[in-house]
């Protein structure tokens, strides 16, 4: 998407409410030219059910009097979908009900500004109930479209395939996110854009294509760590789902760079023909306990020659190739020896990352090796694979611990049989030495 003018529309759709009985009657839409400060932010934990804070420009007094609701009209319903985006393409961001709406000029001032709070889960927060009883062998798409049924505004997305058929007639009885939540609870259940989706741990939703994220596309500033999590700002990216795959490519902190799991969403910012501001998207990304079926494809499957594939374990620009793989001129014993890795020159305690994924086999002192690394990086082109990184000042994995790639792996020294401070990379396929470049690409 090329991003370029900014757009939007929001259609809202009045009317009242019994219950679960909606009916509409009147419908609003509202779009640029007049002024919008968005807010909305949605995640995979069901406990985050996905909001919206907007404020609109100057509307007309008939369509702020429409759009008035506080929190005790329980009579009165208003659906809200807001689309925004670049020009005409404006894809839906969200689709929730609203929980109170007003309008006010302050003093002094003499804008009127519409206020709009909303949330998705409104109505099946509620009023979803459930009390239906399934024989066994039923598929849980057919238990969610009866749950949904009654739900106004909600459709089904995707379900895993993991969850099996019933294995015994099973009655359902209570408050639908409650029961799915308690029945599903080893899994992502979550609402977006009006969605119900239902997600393994290390799945992602289906899609055609990946989407990847650069500087280029929009990525603002670097990458950083929280927890368990990656946070990244960008651009306003309207297409991004909660539950996707995206690929991660920084140039400032490659190690970062792999495929992740969108766990959260945050949009925020002004679209305004008079007002300028930032309009962003932070997005809150992780990899998971294990690597999902994207990531095993993207750092553990190979075709002929891997240039590139692994990541460097010390950046370019940082590192530089000091000695290369094969036959040389020991600097000490001074005869002629065969070299099995590449030896990377870097200052004394600059950090070491992970090229691939792996396990720690061990982490020891190991002779003229000094402290030093080795990796089981698994099965690659149907051959055994590790990698061992010596002469470290000092390790910060221990022996058995899963490896990601981009993790610390320790840090540059001078330990054993060296000359200064530099990292001895090797890589060996069944036991034997191969070239370390064809599964790092070379520096440069």
């Amino acid at each position: 998407m090329q991003k370029f003018e900014r757009n939007y529309k929001i259609v809202f759709e009045i009317g009242d409410r019994d219950g679960l009985t909606l009916t509409p009657l009147k419908e609003i839409e509202v779009k640029y030219p007049f002024t919008m400060k968005m807010q909305t932010s949605a995640g995979l934990n069901m406990g985050n059910a996905g909001c919206c804070s907007l404020q609109l420009f100057n509307l007309s007094e008939e369509v702020q009097k429409d759009l008035y609701k506080d929190n005790f009209s329980n009579k009165k319903y208003i659906l809200m979908a807001l689309y925004a985006g670049y020009q005409d393409t404006m894809p839906l961001i969200f689709y929730g009900f609203i929980n109170q709406c007003y309008s006010y000029r302050q003093g002094g001032s003499t804008e009127y500004i519409t206020e709009i709070q909303a949330d998705q889960n409104t109505l099946i927060s509620l009023f979803g109930f459930v009390n239906a009883t399934y024989t066994q062998g039923t598929e849980i798409i057919n238990i969610i479209r009866d749950m949904l049924k009654d739900n106004y505004g909600y459709t089904l997305g995707f379900v895993t395939p993991e969850i099996k058929p019933l294995k015994r007639d099973k009655t359902f009885i209570g408050q639908t996110l409650d029961l799915l939540g308690k029945e599903y609870g080893g899994y992502d259940v979550f609402i977006d854009k009006g969605e119900l989706n239902i997600l393994a741990e290390n799945e992602v939703l289906p899609s055609d294509s990946l989407l990847v994220i650069t500087s280029e596309s929009g990525l603002l500033g670097s990458p950083r760590r929280a927890a368990q999590f990656v946070i990244i700002e960008m651009l306003f990216e309207p297409r991004i789902k909660i539950g996707q795959a995206v690929e991660l490519l920084s140039d400032s902190i490659p190690w970062f760079n792999k495929v992740y799991k969108v766990q959260a969403v945050e949009h925020s910012g002004i679209i305004s023909p008079v007002q300028n501001g930032e309009l962003k998207t932070k997005l809150t990304l992780t990899l998971g306990d294990a690597a999902f079926k994207e990531i095993q494809k993207s750092t553990q499957n190979y075709e002929g020659n891997t240039t590139a594939k692994w990541s460097k374990p010390i950046a370019p620009g940082i590192g530089r190739i000091s000695d290369t793989f094969g036959e040389r001129m020991h600097p000490i014993d001074k005869t002629l020896k065969f070299h099995y890795g590449l030896d990377i020159a870097a200052p004394a305690n600059t950090p070491i990352y992970a090229p691939a994924n792996g396990r720690v086999k061990t982490a020891s002192l190991r002779g003229g090796y000094g402290k030093a690394v080795e990796i089981d990086n698994g099965t690659i082109n149907n051959k055994k694979v590790s990698s061992m990184y010596a002469h470290l000042n000092n390790w910060v994995v221990a022996p058995n611990q899963q490896i990601y790639q981009g993790d610390l792996i320790g840090y540059v020294g001078s330990t054993g049989k060296s000359t200064g401070n530099h990292l001895h990379f090797e890589v060996r396929e069944g036991g034997k030495p191969v070239n370390p470049i064809e599964y790092i690409g070379a520096y440069g």
